[in-house]
């Protein structure tokens, strides 16, 4: 009878690691682990994991003069006080410009998402219609990731899907690539209906066409990847 107890706690001892051991595996690390897939209707889907600030990918910042990079550190704290909300974003984060003509001036900070615009900017702009000028701002669901960000990784592993779907394109219409498209395709997101995508375009040209042929759906078809961000 003892060494039957014995045996049947063996058993137990060995069921319950089994379980916890699953239970692992599905638990806190798979949360952190990217998954792709293709959704009912054929789109390609990907779990974009939000990361730490200092991982994150940053824009590449155009370069100004003192004076032109004055005025934008002047709108910046201005942006600030006008959207205190936008005190979360780090400023590296922020593709900025600063534009002055024949007396009108605009200043936009755009918030990237690893390295490349999403539609969330403010804009301040005057002119001699409108000479104190006027803030404008436009946000959508990206903005969830103000405090975040996404890696080089999770950027460089869309970037192989969507030139993927091009290339899947390319192929079944006989198209012919002029440039490298992993190299050359540019993600750009997008909200629609409440869902955020990231896309990509790409053109892709005809063969044997002469060069006094030019224009869409003559020479060249405008390709595009795109992938549902769960």
């Amino acid at each position: 009878m003892r060494k039957q107890l014995i045996s049947l706690c063996l058993i137990l001892v060995l069921i319950c690691s089994f379980i916890l051991s699953f239970a692992g595996c599905g638990g806190a690390a798979g949360e952190n682990t990217p998954s792709s897939g293709t959704s009912t209707g054929g789109t390609e889907t990907f779990r974009l994991i939000p990361t730490l600030q200092e991982e994150a990918v940053a824009p590449v910042k155009k370069t100004y003069s003192d004076e032109e990079q004055a005025i934008l550190d002047e709108y910046y704290q201005k942006m600030l006080i006008e959207f205190p909300s936008w005190r979360q974003i780090p400023r590296r984060m922020l593709r900025e410009h600063y534009f002055e003509a024949n007396g009108f001036m605009d200043v936009e900070f755009t918030f990237c998402l690893g390295g490349f615009m999403t539609d969330c900017r403010c804009s301040f702009s005057s002119g001699s219609a409108n000479p104190e000028g006027s803030w404008t701002i436009w946000e959508n669901g990206f903005k969830k990731f103000y405090t975040s960000g996404v890696t080089q990784a999770q950027m460089d592993y869309i970037r192989d899907r969507l030139a993927a779907q091009i290339e899947k394109k390319i192929e079944e219409k006989g198209l012919t690539e002029r440039e490298p498209i992993p190299e050359t395709i540019y993600p750009h997101w997008m909200e629609r209906d409440g869902e955020l995508f990231v896309t990509a375009e790409y053109i892709a040209y005809y063969p044997n066409v002469s060069e006094d042929q030019k224009g869409c759906g003559i020479d060249h078809e405008h390709l595009f990847g795109r992938i549902l961000l769960e």
